[in-house]
């Protein structure tokens, strides 16, 4: 039981409870102890630094023996605290490793997390706490406490989507997930489903070892390269781009992409059917050359499996010996009921993708996908939770949150391809500079309904 918090009502067992110690666990568990929140902070696994652990015993490691970043060192970091800066530009996954592991022990976090305690479920409390905070019940496999507010940070890569095809493919196949070293293909005729990063980062792996190797997609997609014109190509972004229109961002890089890479089409790939940005892009400087060099055949969907045989949606077939399913995650929230929250198909309406109005002292970190890095986001989300924890800050009014969340979820859906993997899309630089203004929002701010409301609503609304 952690010491509680001076300001506490006696009832709870801290004041915060925090799930999950990877990047937005770590993240988490500073804020509150910067700001001397008791709580108390569950990892089941038994090391901090969730998927970039490649031995992490917590089930949730999704790093290979290749995998590097694929946004660059600056846009990466924590902002209170940067990578070395000798490190490369895009570290691998043993310095990410590294990096969090230094992270938690700079900040005397480490001894704070109860390892090997997956937290089992999370009830809310009836009638305690102040008005419109009933608090929180938390159930670990040691037992159970109580609190105030629950920090949810277990990320969204933690259940992998296999999706199924018509007929039964024989041969081996594995989840990009369980991926580890591309000893795995060595003789084999490799299929590989899906193009985003993971997907392309195992395909080219693949074409050092197999026979052959085919990449499947349904539709066209855009790959960012790592560098343009000599610099990582997410450094062609700034704070300013808060300020940007979004049409010309998107034709800033658009310009980018053609100058430095050309069109997906005339690349070897299929032409996509949505403009850069209304989809996730692909970042990968190798996978282009590969089906350049004729290394990666392209194919369209599946129709079906017979056997060995995959047979696809233009009539054509091969025999594989080996499928990798570069298919994704489901966001997994076993802890908490479905009808108290469900993220069924990746659908997580949240204020700025953090809380929602009906589950007060329930909060989200980490939950966002964007062009880059969502590591900082998690740090900007934290220090937001914290001040709303310690009232240095406050949220609108249930009627405006509503208003936010239900433009947000409009924009998401004029902006991109409809698909489970959009449902969490923010921009980098506007998402963080409306956390920004979040925090600047107190009680004697009031709504916002003048100009400086207007226009922080107007950003707000833009993050999407």
């Amino acid at each position: 039981m952690s010491e509680t918090h001076t300001d506490q009502a006696n009832a709870f067992d801290a004041d915060a409870c925090v799930i999950g110690a990877g990047p937005a666990g770590l993240a988490a568990a500073k804020a509150l102890a910067d700001r001397g929140i008791s709580f108390d902070w569950f990892e089941k696994g038994s090391m901090v630094g969730g998927l970039w652990r490649i031995d992490n015993d917590n089930g949730g490691a999704a790093a290979y023996e290749t995998l590097h970043l694929n946004s660059s060192r600056p846009l990466t970091q924590y902002p209170s605290f940067p990578m070395p800066a000798d490190w490369p530009d895009y570290p691998s996954h043993e310095l990410m490793a590294r990096y969090f592991q230094d992270f938690a022990d700079h900040f005397d976090l480490t001894g704070r997390v109860t390892f090997n305690t997956p937290v089992e479920k999370v009830e809310t409390l009836s009638g305690a706490g102040r008005p419109g905070q009933s608090g929180w019940a938390v159930t670990t496999r040691e037992g159970a406490g109580t609190y105030r507010h629950v920090v949810v940070a277990n990320g969204h890569h933690s259940e992998p989507r296999t999706p199924d095809f018509p007929g039964q493919f024989t041969g081996q196949s594995f989840h990009a997930h369980e991926y580890v070293e591309p000893e795995v293909f060595e003789d084999k005729d490799v299929l590989v489903i899906g193009v985003g990063n993971s997907g392309m980062d195992i395909a080219c792996d693949a074409t050092k070892l197999a026979r052959s190797v085919t990449v499947v997609t349904r539709h066209g997609v855009h790959v960012l390269p790592k560098y343009a014109f000599g610099r990582p190509i997410d450094q062609f972004g700034s704070p300013l781009n808060a300020y940007l229109p979004f049409p010309l961002e998107r034709k800033l890089y658009e310009v980018i992409q053609r100058m430095s890479t050309g069109r997906p089409q005339d690349r070897g790939l299929p032409e996509p059917d949505h403009r850069l940005l209304s989809a996730h892009p692909t970042v990968s400087s190798e996978f282009c050359d590969r089906v350049g060099h004729g290394d990666i055949a392209i194919k369209p969907g599946i129709e079906r499996f017979d056997g060995e045989t995959v047979r696809f949606a233009d009539g054509s077939s091969i025999e594989a010996d080996l499928v990798v399913y570069a298919t994704g995650y489901r966001v997994a929230l076993p802890f908490l009921a479905a009808d108290l929250y469900d993220p069924a198909g990746n659908r997580m309406p949240l204020y700025q993708r953090v809380l929602t109005p009906d589950l007060p002292g329930l909060y989200f970190i980490g939950f966002v996908q964007t062009v880059g890095s969502n590591i900082p986001l998690t740090e900007m989300q934290s220090e937001w939770v914290g001040d709303l924890i310690t009232g240095a800050c406050v949220v609108p009014p249930e009627p405006e949150i509503a208003e936010w969340i239900a433009a947000d979820q409009a924009a998401m859906a004029r902006r991109y391809v409809r698909s489970d993997r959009h449902t969490m899309q923010v921009d980098f630089w506007r998402y963080a500079h409306a956390l920004e203004l979040c925090r600047k929002r107190t009680s004697e701010s009031g709504t916002g309904s003048g100009l400086a409301g207007r226009l922080r609503r107007k950003l707000s609304r833009a993050s999407a």
